[in-house]
């Protein structure tokens, strides 16, 4: 059996790690709000359940078993996501918290039926894909608004989802999944820069705000 606490670090895993870097002890950590002996010890009772590779110091990265695992976790948390939104009308601001809490007591049953209500929505409020029930996830090539090219255009792929602060704002700016967009000036890196957001007059974003979108380029058309 896969405990509560194994499937919140699972789904912490998934989306900490990339294809080219096991997720590290401190990353997982910060994002379950545990301390990092916490999370070491956890990574040595899930590599003996078969759930991860764990090496100290060089990181954690999940198995085929895990990974199959915390897709069923991300499937169920980004499907209740989508329904408390689309369904009940709960802001995008806050269902990331609620669908924490709700995720574990969910059956299988429960979460394909939303599944089927939302005529399988692809993504979830903040723009995260969605896993099929096999666990596939769709490819997308996204770079992040700090690093895009002046004059470059775009569409926002997801946004942060953590802080319901800076979804507020960014959904006061526009900021949101599918929103076109534009680079008008400011190098990439740069602490602040001019963004043209769904052809609203051009709006400066410092790096909190930039560093929380990620976009699927359209052209570099200035």
């Amino acid at each position: 059996m896969i405990s509560r606490t194994m499937e919140d670090y699972l789904a912490a895993i998934y989306r900490v790690e990339t294809p080219a870097q096991r997720a590290t002890t401190s990353a997982v950590a910060r994002r379950l709000g545990v301390s990092a002996a916490s999370a070491s010890a956890m990574f040595h009772k899930m590599a003996l359940a078969g759930l991860v590779r764990y090496r100290e110091y060089l990181g954690v990265s999940l198995t085929a078993r895990g990974r199959l695992a915390a897709m069923q976790v991300v499937r169920r948390h980004r499907l209740t996501e989508r329904f408390l939104t689309d369904m009940l009308g709960i802001g995008w601001e806050r269902v990331d918290r609620v669908a924490d809490q709700m995720e574990h007591a969910l059956p299988e049953e429960v979460t394909e039926s939303f599944a089927r209500v939302l005529a399988d929505a692809a993504a979830c409020p903040h723009g995260y894909p969605i896993p099929s029930r096999s666990g596939e996830v769709a490819a997308r090539e996204t770079i992040p608004l700090t690093e895009m090219d002046v004059g470059a255009r775009g569409q926002v792929a997801w946004v942060s989802e953590e802080d319901a602060t800076l979804l507020a704002d960014l959904e006061r700016r526009g900021l949101v999944p599918g929103a076109s967009l534009r680079v008008v000036s400011g190098e990439p890196g740069a602490a602040e820069r001019r963004v043209e957001v769904g052809g609203r007059r051009a709006a400066r974003l410092d790096r909190r705000l930039l560093a929380a979108v990620a976009v699927e380029p359209q052209d570099r058309a200035s």
